[in-house]
């Protein structure tokens, strides 16, 4: 099953790297984001010298911020400057709009039910907004601005919105689906009224039924629990977290860990409904499934329940040990990311011709850089595919993206026993630690006009595999961007993992 509706690969960075936190606490992750994306814009804009050095001070700031733990701030330069490279006036008003943030008690409701609308700032702005503000939430479509219905007024207020504004609205009745919660600020000065108003909505899913749905699926769940664990079934103990973690969606979005606009809760109960039939029979329901499909297991760190995505070839029968590949999502992904945002599944396309098993682990939070719990992550996944599937152990190789291009160096270097060859794509890491994988033969790949992460990462990690005496190939693309270096050279990448497997152990005198 896959429960992400597909993004275009452009739009990755548009909306994931620029975005806020649907939250109004801020930390380093969420400064980590807004500054990835600054970074682009700046490096692809024409700017004028004192654009450019107003934008450079800035930047300066905001790391300053940043050091002293005062994300807030950090984030108001880093927006500042990004109304710079825009050509947008720093407006008391246009600094309000870039402090908003907007945060529902829930995000999966159905009709007739109340949500608590919080509407509050992500920093103290230094401008004073000398207005009054009339309030207006209305529902929305999930595309377009022609409201479905206005739910709830208020105002007028003033523009500080440190201590936030909240309001409870009712949901109307309407059909099924995918819509936006939008509350929008506007000047109740007469002169003023027809200026266009500051808006902030918030995605909400509105679905009749599903809520009783969700929670007949997780008696289900404690039932098939009880049963298995009654009858010591360990093997398939260790499936049934798949199902819970398809059940566990509704509570996901409600708690803003995954979006509900991207995600298909019904599919995910029937998913859930069949591996629970199979598992009431004492039956493995993953066994036999080829493809593409999601997996979960219930991590030791801290008992959550932890996503994959894996692809089986066609042609595994588990006669046979078949190589795997680990493939890691860049900032803002997903475990969906690298079967869904890059050509439309062209990975998995090429899996399934050269025959590769292929996991994609989550990696805990989007801008986790794979270190800590989300390194953990990784191991995980690989235990979990080693246990369901027959793997070569001489044929596990580790590949990224972006922040999965550095996570590709950095979990090597942590575990060099482990892989075979690795290939980071996009990526950057500490040249020190090339000798702890002087002997893992690496496929590296950049574009030299990545304006995300600069080809000068790639080039720092080369010359030290070089001076390490590691194998070494080096692909640096022309004219290549960030995304585009991944998709043109997945052939590349699979024919280097054909090329490579793990030399013979040497034997003891």
């Amino acid at each position: 099953m896959n429960r992400m509706i597909s993004l275009r690969l452009p739009m990755l960075f548009l909306i994931l790297l620029l975005s806020l936190s649907s939250l109004f606490a801020q930390d380093a992750a969420q400064v980590l984001r807004v500054r990835v994306g600054f970074t682009t814009l700046k490096n692809s804009t024409t700017l004028t010298d004192a654009q450019r050095a107003e934008v450079e001070r800035l930047a300066a700031t905001a790391r300053e911020a940043n050091g002293a733990a005062h994300y807030g701030e950090a984030l108001k330069y880093l927006y500042h400057g990004i109304a710079v490279m825009r050509g947008v006036e720093w407006t008391a008003l246009a600094e309000l709009s870039s402090s908003l943030t907007l945060k529902l008690d829930r995000a999966v409701v159905g009709p007739s039910s109340k949500v608590e609308v919080k509407l509050g700032q992500l920093f103290p702005l230094d401008q004073k907004l000398d207005q009054k503000l009339a309030v207006n939430i209305a529902l929305l479509p999930a595309m377009g601005d022609e409201p479905v219905k206005l739910l709830a007024t208020a105002g007028p207020v003033d523009g500080d919105l440190t201590t936030p504004l909240t309001s409870e609205v009712i949901i109307p009745k309407v059909a099924d689906g995918s819509y936006r919660i939008s509350v929008s600020l506007r000047n109740v000065a007469a002169e003023a009224a027809a200026a266009a108003p500051v808006t902030k909505s918030a995605n909400i899913r509105i679905e009749d039924g599903l809520a009783e749905k969700v929670a007949a699926a997780k008696e289900r769940v404690l039932k098939t629990t009880t049963t298995l664990q009654t009858k010591n079934s360990k093997a398939l103990l260790a499936v049934l977290p798949t199902a819970e973690y398809e059940v566990s969606l509704f509570d996901l979005a409600n708690a803003g860990e995954i979006s509900p606009g991207r995600t298909d809760f019904d599919g995910a109960l029937k998913e859930a409904n069949g591996e629970l039939d199979a598992l009431s029979k004492f039956e493995d329901p993953l066994a036999a499934r080829r493809g593409d499909f999601l997996k979960a297991y219930r991590s030791d760190v801290d008992r959550t329940l932890q996503p994959y995505r894996i692809f089986v070839p066609a042609s595994y029968d588990g006669t046979k040990p078949y190589p795997l590949i680990v493939a890691l999502h860049g900032m803002g992904g997903d475990e969906s990311s690298y079967f869904d945002l890059y050509g439309r599944g062209a990975f998995k396309v090429e899996a399934e011709r050269r025959g590769y098993i292929v996991a994609c682990p989550k990696g805990r939070q989007p801008t986790s850089m794979y270190l800590g719990t989300a390194q953990k992550d990784v191991l995980d996944v690989l235990a979990e595919v080693g246990r369901a599937y027959r793997v070569d152990p001489d044929r596990i190789y580790l590949t990224g993206h972006s922040m999965g291009g550095y996570g590709t160096w950095s979990v090597a270097m942590a575990h060099p026993e482990l892989f075979a060859a690795i290939a980071p794509i996009s990526g950057g890491g500490n040249p020190s630690g090339l000798t702890k994988i002087a002997q893992i033969p690496e496929l590296v790949v950049h574009g030299d006009n990545d304006k995300t992460v600069s080809v000068e990462e790639s080039r720092r990690m080369v010359a030290a595999a070089k001076s390490a005496g590691v194998e070494l190939k080096y692909i640096e693309i022309p004219g290549g961007d960030h995304n585009g270096a991944a998709l043109r050279t997945f052939g590349d990448v699979f024919d280097w993992f054909d090329a490579h497997k793990k030399p013979p152990a040497a034997v003891p005198k």
